[in-house]
């Protein structure tokens, strides 16, 4: 039996249940020093900054200011370049003259002790003259509102239109047009390990030397060597064991450049390690959308076309480009024949801490916006929510399915395989959906409320443009792999083990994946948008047969037999139907280094057995999936209860379906989390009012309830393995798929949800207006 499929356990597990994990915070390293940065108070401001006092304190060495810096070294790069983005804004290292939002660097302390460093911090003197903040997302866009960037026309930031067919068109046949504002509140990653670097200058290797908490290890790697004026062969960045990325850890952010600048420049290790609340108010953020849309449908509730924009706060800077608007902007038809199509995404510069992906990245919002317009025109037709999806959903026959758009990656979206109704089917027979709609029925007259929600998703995976995975078969017969795509909780070191122990036929534990370090291949993309199973798996594939073939080539000589007649089990190639007629990889490595004694070509094969593969894929393959949720809410209290909560995904080929299962589970803690806790709140002059864990909420193990998994299969045609990635998937339904429950379950008080997150609190006002509005209209 193949280890591909099977639930292996984790190898990387043990070190970390046991406490033997590495962080970056547990680095030491001789004479090392030690930052604090002195962060913005106010949201917008002229600023004049006097360090002297700071400076002047025992213990510290060195402050750093904007002026300070290399120019090279003072502004962001452009990660993602767009020519809709009339006016990008890279953030500043570290602000000059002026501060856009409150948690912005100004100062960067360095210091004997990380004590010493905010002791001075809190002597440092900064004169705010403060202007006008913008905020509110809605007003950020009426004339007259103040500029966060001066030198821009206004905060309009870019309108990217997603359009195909003719709305106008499928609007003026419609039979009912659906409109709804809706809104998608500010989130915050908060990964379990805050951000976190540390940097030395090797003065023997004349290198720059980096650790970090990056999903991105070569981006990194390229930003601080133009950064500081050195060749990308003078850097290596290294992550250890990192507890946690969720996508906001996959960009270079200030301290990324500065902490490597402070130790070039002072010529001794350096640490920042940021503080929780640092966390909250300076890491990147996400989520934050407001959506005017129309739906148009036939009398039978048929899709004819969906229309409008919405908006998107960056934040005050643009660091990610407009990747997260657009994912957003292309993926609301989502698994539904939409024929035509016009959304404009704006995105708007405010006076808030600069948005990028955080786990979904965009694809949630998608997912909710089209899954209640669909709702609400079920509820306005009165056609059953399952009838109206099953009605509009792509068929098993139509794929590869052209939307009439072009997709994250440059390419015509098309999506590669899927068989949605079975999807459908599947969750609504997990659920017992029509008994549950009998038990809704009588419950009700009982006074006891319950609600049924389901929503299918789709997730463009596998991004490109390419991974390099270096492979060798040592002198002990054992394989190591090197690769780029660092690992933050993915199992990555397990699942690619299973698919060399299969190609290879060694044992699991003969398997060593490296990864981590730039020096292991030449070039990485690294690991987010739910890529690295796919595009590094693929590539982890391809380098195994490439190996697997040179010991045919180099075992067939020695065994005096066609590589057509050669077979690889236990770890020797052996002779088909001869079992005797065998060498082990071991000796095929001594031999093709001259150890054996044994007569080989060396001029035809050359030395030892190694080789480095790539994986290009051509576009995005597309995961898709089926939540469905049964809520009990209580009128009275407004509590609500998960009593049941199915997750059917189609993920193509799964190397570790436990691995996969964790996934899905911790995808849905963060879906629950954004649809009743999470939610960054400021207040109008721009102090962020959920600065702790007391004020900012998160779900808990009490929150979240025991999820039932299962996985149809339709393997991917555009890569070797068949996959799809699975990173995303379990997170991006959930908003959408709790919101319609527990609207299903206040049906009988004409409550309409449209926005999340939602407390409990929202739910018993919203009660309070709808009996207002009944009332009324006695």
């Amino acid at each position: 039996m193949g280890l591909f499929g099977h639930r292996q356990v984790r190898a990387e597990d043990d070190n970390l249940i046991a406490g033997r994990g590495r962080y970056v915070d547990d680095l030491r390293f001789p004479g090392m020093l030690h930052v604090a940065i002195v962060r913005s108070q106010v949201a917008r401001a002229k600023i004049k900054v006097d360090v002297a006092a700071a400076l002047a304190l025992p213990g510290v060495h060195a402050v750093f200011t904007a002026d300070d810096l290399p120019l090279s070294a003072r502004i962001l790069p452009d990660c993602h370049p767009n020519p809709a983005l009339r006016h990008p804004r890279g953030p500043a290292v570290l602000a000059a003259g002026e501060v856009r939002y409150v948690g912005e660097p100004i100062v960067a302390i360095v210091a004997d002790s990380r004590y010493l460093a905010e002791d001075a911090a809190d002597l440092v003197l900064v004169e705010y003259d403060e202007m006008p903040a913008v905020i509110d997302l809605e007003k950020a866009i009426l004339p007259g509102s103040p500029l966060v960037h001066p030198d821009v026309p206004s905060n309009l930031g870019a309108r990217i239109p997603v359009v195909t067919g003719n709305t106008d068109a499928a609007f003026a046949q419609a039979f009912y047009v659906a409109r709804e504002r809706l809104e998608i509140q500010r989130g915050a990653g908060q990964a379990m390990e805050t951000r976190g670097v540390v940097a030395y200058w090797n003065e023997y290797e004349s290198r720059m030397v980096v650790w970090n908490v990056s999903q991105v290890p070569f981006v990194h790697r390229t930003a601080i060597a133009n950064a500081l004026g050195l060749p990308e062969n003078s850097v290596q960045v290294l992550n250890p064991d990192v507890g946690g990325g969720f996508g906001y850890k996959g960009l270079t952010y200030t301290e990324d450049l500065l902490v490597p600048v402070i130790a070039r420049k002072l010529g001794c290790p350096i640490k920042w390690i940021e503080d929780r609340r640092e966390h909250l108010i300076a890491s990147y953020h996400e989520r934050t959308q407001i959506h005017h849309l129309e739906m148009a449908v036939t009398q039978d509730g048929v899709i004819l076309g969906i229309r409008g924009r919405f908006l998107y706060d960056a934040g005050a800077y643009t660091p990610w480009g407009p990747v997260v608007p657009l994912l957003t902007a292309v993926n609301i038809p989502g698994p539904y024949k939409v024929p035509n199509y016009k959304v404009d995404a704006d995105i708007v510069y405010t006076n808030t801490v600069p948005t990028a992906p955080v786990r979904g990245a965009g694809r949630p919002q998608a997912c909710y916006v089209c899954e209640r317009l669909l709702d609400k025109v079920g509820h306005e037709l009165k056609i059953d929510p399952a009838e109206l999806r099953r009605r509009n959903l792509i068929q098993p026959d139509e794929f590869p399915y052209e939307l009439g758009f072009i997709s994250r990656d440059g390419t015509k979206r098309t999506y590669d395989s899927g068989d949605f109704p079975a999807l459908l089917g599947r969750g609504l027979a997990m659920i017992k959906y029509d008994a549950r709609r009998e038990e809704q029925t009588k419950l009700r007259q009982e006074g006891k409320f319950i609600g049924i929600g389901l929503a299918l998703c789709v997730e463009d995976t596998g991004l490109g443009p390419f991974e390099e995975v270096g492979m060798s078969i040592e002198l002990d017969g054992s394989v190591t792999v090197r690769m780029g795509t660092p690992s933050q909780g993915q199992g990555q070191r397990t699942a690619f083990a299973q698919i060399v122990a299969d190609e290879l036929a060694v044992p699991f534990e003969a398997v060593k994946v490296l990864t981590g370090n730039t020096d292991l291949v030449r070039y990485s993309i690294g690991t987010f948008a739910s890529r690295a199973g796919v595009v590094t798996g693929s590539a982890v594939s391809i380098a195994a047969k490439q190996l697997k073939q040179r010991a045919f080539a180099i075992g067939g000589t020695m065994l005096q037999a066609q590589a057509g007649d050669l077979e690889l089990e236990e770890g020797c190639v052996r002779v088909k139907g001869q079992p005797s007629r065998s060498v082990s990889l071991k000796d095929i490595v001594h031999t093709s280094l001259g150890e054996s004694g044994a007569p080989l070509p060396m001029q035809e094969f050359g030395p030892g057995m190694s080789t480095v593969a790539n994986f290009c894929p051509p576009t995005n393959t597309f995961a898709t999936g089926c939540h469905c949720a049964v809520v009990e809410v209580d009128p009275k209290t407004c509590q609500v209860k998960i009593l049941q909560y199915v997750a059917v995904e189609d993920f193509g080929n799964v190397i570790n379906p436990l691995i996969v299962d964790g996934q899905v589970i911790g995808g849905l803690g963060l879906g629950i989390g954004n649809t009743f806790f999470e939610k960054v709140v400021y207040d109008e002059g721009g102090q962020i009012l959920t600065g702790t864990f007391m004020d900012y909420l998160m779900a808990t193990t009490m929150d979240v309830p025991r999820v039932e998994i299962d996985y149809i299969v339709t393997p991917s045609p555009l890569n070797p393995l068949g996959m799809k990635g699975a990173g995303q998937g379990g997170t991006i339904p959930v908003p959408a798929v709790l919101s319609a429950a527990v609207e299903d379950a206040l049906q009988p008080f004409g409550v309409r949800l449209n926005h999340v997150p939602f407390s409990e609190s929202d739910l018993f006002a919203w009660l309070g207006e709808a009996r207002t509005r009944a009332e009324q209209a006695q």
